[in-house]
């Protein structure tokens, strides 16, 4: 009986995420031609860096993250020049940035402390669905629930979660 090494730990744990991996491309690179080029240099990049996994992490989160920047990186090579805005609307922009900056860090702020309070599974499901991207579909397999009751949990979760950012900005304006 022979002994299994951390490569084939690893090996597994990619095989395993092929799919998922894939259907989060899909998502980043509408041509099926780059996307597959994309997920290619991706696996190849999870390869390289298996020695930086750490097994006590979940993979998929880990795993897209570098799908994501290999995406990225693909579709600002393929960007052509983006056009020019004129100095008068530059300047707009950049005023109505300073004006909102304030609120939109107080609402972040708020938005950080609310997500503290929500519990390790509800933190983790929107971390899958909002910042790595999982498909729907894919995180409502994972989770062996149907695609419906997956939106009914995160829109609870969403609400749950502007009712005490508006609780938070109310109390620090002292309303």
């Amino acid at each position: 009986m022979s002994e299994q090494r951390p490569s084939d730990d690893f090996a597994n744990l990619l095989i395993s995420h092929q799919r998922p991996i894939y259907a989060f491309l899909v998502a980043l690179i509408p041509d099926p031609t780059e996307r597959d080029d994309v997920y290619q240099q991706t696996c190849l990049l999870l390869w390289e860096k298996r020695a930086e996994y750490d097994p006590a992490r979940r993979f998929f989160p880990w795993a897209c993250g570098f799908a994501r920047n290999k995406a990225f990186e693909h579709l600002r090579r393929r960007r052509r020049e983006a056009p020019a805005l004129s100095p008068d609307t530059l300047v707009r922009i950049a005023a109505a940035r300073e004006i909102g900056e304030p609120i939109a860090a107080a609402r972040r702020m708020a938005l950080d402390a609310c997500i503290r309070k929500l519990s390790d599974q509800q933190r983790d499901l929107l971390q899958q669905r909002y910042m790595a991207r999982v498909p729907l579909k894919d995180l409502a397999d994972v989770l062996k629930t149907s695609a419906a009751a997956l939106t009914m949990r995160l829109q609870r979760i969403r609400h749950a979660l502007l009712r005490c950012i508006e609780h938070a900005i109310a109390t620090a304006e002292g309303r």
